[in-house]
């Protein structure tokens, strides 16, 4: 599979700072950017581009991105634009989704809301748009206007992050609301069941049908360990189960 980098992870080289305030505020820090690659994990297939961002609020003990989103350099939006045209910007026209991840993308939520409305000036219509975020930002009314669909992964105990700083029940509230809106666990025993029940479903926070299970791993080696715990976990409790699509194609590879 021929995946096309437009902004490769893990830069060799650190770009000078932009003047902001010349550039009117129309700067995102960016990771990588990649499309003609597939959603590896939730809804899985679909082809995708992804605009991963840099920087996140939490650090979790497994993370598999942590080498990418600590890097990046700044963009102006018209280069990022230069940089999608006309190849991405016509994959997007024929259905190609963005995903806004991260680390943490709603860090940047006012960037990207000036980013995609800039987008839909130019270009005269939006992508499909997805984001993956990690539950601890609160979403603004206007950045959601433009999301399609929400990929949430709250963090359990097992990401070894504090309580303080990964458990956010009004952000996770907010988020539920949403149309569209999916909370991804990531699992590493059959125990990690019994804190989703006690923190998100019990106070009501986020709904049974919303939840899809997923198991740890960032090789092929360890989702193949996991897998069937997860698997039981998910039919126990009629709820969705996924995949990391991505690991089983490439492994631990990044950029695709």
């Amino acid at each position: 599979m021929n995946v096309k980098t437009l902004i490769e992870s893990n830069p060799k080289f650190n770009r000078e700072p932009l003047d902001i305030e010349s550039s009117f505020g129309e700067i995102l820090n960016v990771s990588e950017f990649f499309y003609d690659t597939i959603q590896g994990e939730n809804f899985i297939g679909y082809p995708t581009a992804f605009l991963r961002l840099q920087g996140c609020t939490l650090d979790c003990d497994w993370c598999d991105t942590e080498a990418v989103w600590r890097e990046g350099n700044p963009y102006s939006f018209d280069e990022l634009f230069t940089l999608m045209e006309p190849n991405l910007i016509n994959k997007f026209n024929e259905g190609q989704h963005l995903i806004l991840t991260g680390g943490s993308p709603l860090k940047q939520q006012f960037q990207l809301i000036m980013f995609l409305r800039k987008f839909q000036k130019k270009y005269g219509f939006l992508p499909f748009i997805e984001i993956e975020n990690e539950c601890t930002i609160m979403p603004s009314s206007q950045i959601s206007s433009f999301i399609y669909r929400w990929n949430n992964s709250p963090k359990l105990s097992n990401s070894k992050n504090s309580v303080h700083a990964r458990y956010k029940p009004k952000v996770l509230k907010t988020l539920s609301s949403f149309d569209d809106s999916w909370f991804k666990f990531v699992i590493t025993c059959p125990e990690d069941w019994e804190e989703i029940q006690m923190d998100f479903l019990d106070p009501s926070l986020i709904k049974k049908d919303q939840i899809v299970l997923m198991p740890e791993g960032a090789t092929r080696i360890e989702i193949e360990k996991n897998r069937e715990m997860v698997v039981d976990m998910a039919i126990k409790h009629n709820v969705r189960y996924s995949t990391r699509e991505h690991i089983i194609l490439w492994d631990h590879r990044t950029g695709v």
